[in-house]
């Protein structure tokens, strides 16, 4: 292997050669110490890869994580160790806790004196920290590189692993410089083409597994569907549609799963759990059989397993999931289908006889009784004029103003408990929630990510003041790449919910009233002062025609009480027998 040239081949372009060999081209970070190398063999290759110089290394990896929510391919992390590992770590944690793909590369010193007097170094040795301990915590792979033929072939493995099974997060450590250096290509193990380590096709489930999971959904008599994240993961969102149709099964999802079905198709039930929109947990509850297609059935999806909600004795379950550990974790499963989604739901169609027309008339309407019974997506507190501005209001405004394809990246606090119950989905695939540590700032950047993924949506971030002051890189970088983003900052001066756990002992979590839309115009972009209910729609729809990143600092009510929306009343949903 020699470049064009006739010299050797060194570890920094074959790193990039096999990464464009999978398709990758996404590169966000920071420039720093051995990487710096790595951003110089870019240099040759710009038409193959977009380089994102990011004002901070949250930034980077929230952009890795919305662009692979969206495309479902990795974008590369790029920067110094300590500062990626730390810096960057919130949305790492989240991308490993939440199935995304991402590939981190970083360094571990700067130099080979690594045992002796060390400087900036994670190697681990004495004096120094231990950076593939701290990375190995927080991916599911890693690849710790002393050679460069260890290099290349980690970033190859790490791109393997990155798409194979529930995607997620993999880190190739360069432990010092000569980690970069001439490729030894005469010894083994010998450096391969990267596209013959991918050809793993995606599992199906046993024959006689779906013959089971089709006699029990054809003996059920109100069978609903669950569906979470992992239905993000392998967008199977059509596939799920023409089973649910099938079958004239409502489908909830989790707070993770929203956005996998259109809440305003007939069968769309919005959000189980904790905070639902209550005809989901209405109809979950009452179901004799539930098909929970790439959901754990967590705390939060399960009303902290509430038999009145999920209860294995009174209820059949089918669970599919491509990770065999996932199937039977909270609850105990009829049949467990382990695969990969779109394939097993695609085997389940083909089994399923088709429903009579008795039968599906008769789910149809109990379906729409439920949702007239539970007021499906509606309040009257949508249409108030209040100022401060009520959460629910703002909602309804973005409700008939945004683009059904439009993408919306949630924060941590107050504002994805509002947005997760109002906002209703209209095309699957469109919302971008925080759910594995769900911390705050990760939604701005996220947002960035999701628009270079898919540059012809519109892209609209939600976040407290809290969440978006974290990360105003996020929108400097925005700024930077000229992306036509809008940041919507419910701004209430305050930590939302931690105030309404404190009541009026309150400490450390208020903040001095800061007008985001001045600092967003003194970044170089536009910013909107909203201080009444009534200015919402006309901001928002100039925003969204204009062709850079906007802010949309919008005065909330800070004493309306997120916890209205909790739901409490789960004993009204008890089983009534059929």
């Amino acid at each position: 292997m020699t470049t064009e040239e006739g010299s050797p081949k060194i570890a920094t372009d074959a790193v990039w050669d096999a990464l464009d060999e999978c398709g990758v081209d996404q590169v966000y970070g920071i420039p720093g110490a051995v990487t710096v190398r790595l951003y110089n063999a870019l240099y040759e290759r710009q038409d193959k890869f977009n380089v994102v110089l990011v004002r901070h290394e949250q930034t980077a990896s929230t952009m890795a994580e919305g662009y692979g929510r969206v495309t479902g391919k990795p974008a590369v992390v790029l920067g110094q160790g300590p500062f990626i590992a730390t810096n960057g770590g919130e949305a790492i944690i989240e991308a490993y806790l939440s199935g995304t793909p991402m590939i981190i590369i970083l360094d571990a010193s700067i130099n080979n004196f690594s045992q002796h007097g060390v400087y900036q170094s994670g190697t681990g040795d004495y004096g120094s920290y231990d950076l593939r301990q701290m990375m190995s915590g927080m991916t599911k792979y890693i690849a710790y590189a002393t050679t460069p033929k260890e290099t290349v072939q980690g970033v190859q493995l790490a791109y393997k692993h990155a798409i194979s099974g529930r995607p997620g997060p993999t880190c190739v450590i360069i432990k010092d410089p000569s980690a970069l250096g001439q490729l030894d290509l005469n010894t083994a193990p010998k450096v391969y083409p990267t596209d013959r380590y991918l050809n793993v096709s995606k599992s199906l489930a046993p024959t006689e597994d779906i013959e089971k999971a089709s006699a029990l959904l054809s003996k059920a008599k109100k069978p609903a569907i669950i569906s979470g994240n992992g239905v993000h993961q392998s967008k199977t969102y059509a596939q799920l549609q023409s089973i649910s149709e099938k079958l004239v099964a409502g489908v909830a999802t989790s707070y993770r799963g929203k956005g996998t079905f259109s809440e305003a198709h007939p069968l769309g039930l919005g959000v189980m759990g904790l905070f639902p929109e209550p005809t989901a947990n209405a109809v979950v509850a009452e179901a004799d059989l539930l098909l929970v297609v790439g959901c754990r059935l967590g705390p939060s999806d399960t009303a902290n397993e509430n038999p009145l909600l999920i209860d294995p004795t009174r209820q059949k379950i089918i669970q599919i999931d491509i990770e065999p550990r996932n199937v039977g974790w909270t609850f105990p499963v009829d049949v467990g289908l382990v695969g990969d989604a779109s394939l097993i739901l695609g085997q389940l169609e083909k089994a399923i006889p088709e429903v009579s027309q008795k039968t599906r008339n008769q789910r149809k309407d109990y379906i729409e009784k439920q949702k007239i019974e539970h007021s499906y997506f509606s309040d009257v507190e949508s249409m108030s004029d209040d100022f401060p501005i009520r959460p629910e209001r703002l909602l309804e405004e973005i409700n008939s103003i945004v683009e059904p394809n439009a993408i919306v990246a949630l924060d941590a606090g107050n504002n994805r408990v509002w947005t997760t119950h109002y906002y209703q989905v209209k095309d699957p695939g469109i919302l971008l929630v925080p759910g594995g540590t769900a911390g705050m700032g990760w939604g701005p950047g996220a947002i960035l990510g999701a628009k270079i993924g898919a540059p012809e949506r519109q892209c609209v971030s939600i976040s407290g003041d809290g969440g978006f002051g974290l990360a105003i890189h996020s929108y400097i970088t925005a700024v930077d790449e000229n992306l036509p983003i809008v940041f919507i900052v419910m701004n209430d001066s305050a930590l939302g919910m931690v105030t309404r756990g404190q009541g009026e002992k309150r400490i450390a979590s208020e903040f001095r009233p800061t007008e985001y839309w001045k600092i967003a115009e003194a970044y170089g972009g536009q910013g909107f002062n909203i201080t009444e209910a009534e200015q919402i729609k006309p901001a928002l729809q100039k925003a969204l025609s204009e062709n850079r990143p906007s802010v949309l600092d919008i005065k909330i009510d800070p004493n309306i009480d997120y916890l209205k929306l909790r739901a409490v009343d789960l004993v009204s949903y008890q089983y009534r027998a059929i």
